[in-house]
């Protein structure tokens, strides 16, 4: 058979236009690339691809496979041989002079139970009992001390702040045992901040520093523009109230969550009520106070 060649936008498509005209199969066929395809620039200089097909030459003793031809059948697998029965384990031999096992105890019906064993006794805890015993007030000396200590730590934290001309003047609250920090300053507003959090963060700063060293803290309250004051006097109202409803119905009454300067501040304005007690309750930013009835 001569070679025969023919064309197509691709190597296959030419193999197979080449395969049609021949009639053959693609494995009775050797194939011959006799030009690749070029797509050119916008068409310009564009080539097709050009195949030539030869017929496989075969041997006179092997002629070329026919499609038809089935593959030969594998022989069936040879039957395994039952497996070899393994012999039975030796018995270990035991070592002589073993002590005997003891025998099982004979259960009568009319012999006596048993002794029972004596109970061991845990010593028990006792109970944590909180400590009662307040602290001793600060002397005039000492907290005059504290004042002055907590007027130059106030305003050094504003400088450093950027408050603009900030005053800051410091007493000290007998009632609460604290240093009452007063801050005035055109930058007040940005002090107080959202919920009196910028304020919040101060005096939690100044009393860190403050007790710093010392056995017994020395608490700090910075204020501006009245915002501690005015919360105060809020929450005491509120308390009030509850205090009259646990005096009218004689059953507990429990305030919103409140942070724990807040909770300070009514436990020590009524811990002499001669009609109420109050108690905190919850933990974290969920604790409050409950007010009862004296007498339960």
């Amino acid at each position: 058979m001569e070679p025969i060649e023919s064309e197509g936008r691709t190597v296959a498509e030419a193999v197979d236009a080449a395969l049609k005209k021949s009639g053959l199969r693609r494995d009775q066929v050797e194939v011959a690339v006799l030009q690749e395809a070029a797509s050119g620039f916008l068409g310009i200089g564009a080539k097709p691809a050009r195949v030539s097909l030869t017929e496989k030459r075969w041997g006179p003793d092997s002629p070329a496979p026919s499609p038809c031809t089935p593959r030969a059948a594998r022989p069936a697998p040879r039957p395994s041989a039952p497996p070899r029965s393994a012999a039975p384990p030796r018995p270990v031999p035991l070592p002589r002079n073993l002590p005997p096992k003891p025998s099982a105890p004979s259960l009568s019906l009319n012999a006596p139970p048993p002794a029972p064993k004596p109970a061991v006794r845990q010593p028990s805890r006792a109970p944590r009992e909180k400590s009662s015993r307040a602290s001793a007030p600060l002397s005039a000396s000492a907290a005059q001390q504290a004042c002055a200590k907590a007027q130059q730590l106030v305003e050094e934290m504003l400088k450093l702040m950027s408050i603009a001309a900030p005053t800051v003047s410091t007493s000290w609250d007998a009632d609460m045992e604290r240093v009452k920090a007063v801050v005035e300053s055109q930058d007040a507003p940005q002090l107080v901040g959202h919920d009196g959090r910028v304020l919040e963060s101060l005096q939690f700063l100044a009393t860190l520093i403050l007790s710093r060293g010392d056995a017994d803290s020395t608490s700090v309250q910075v204020d501006a523009l009245s915002y501690w004051e005015k919360k105060e006097r809020a929450i005491l109202d509120a308390a009030l109230l509850s205090i009259e409803s646990v005096k009218a119905t004689g059953k507990p009454v429990r305030l919103e969550p409140m942070d724990a300067s807040m909770r300070r501040l009514i436990h020590r304005t009524y811990a002499s009520s001669p009609h109420i007690t109050t108690s905190s309750e919850g933990e974290g930013p969920w604790r409050k106070i409950v007010i009862r009835p004296k007498n339960q």
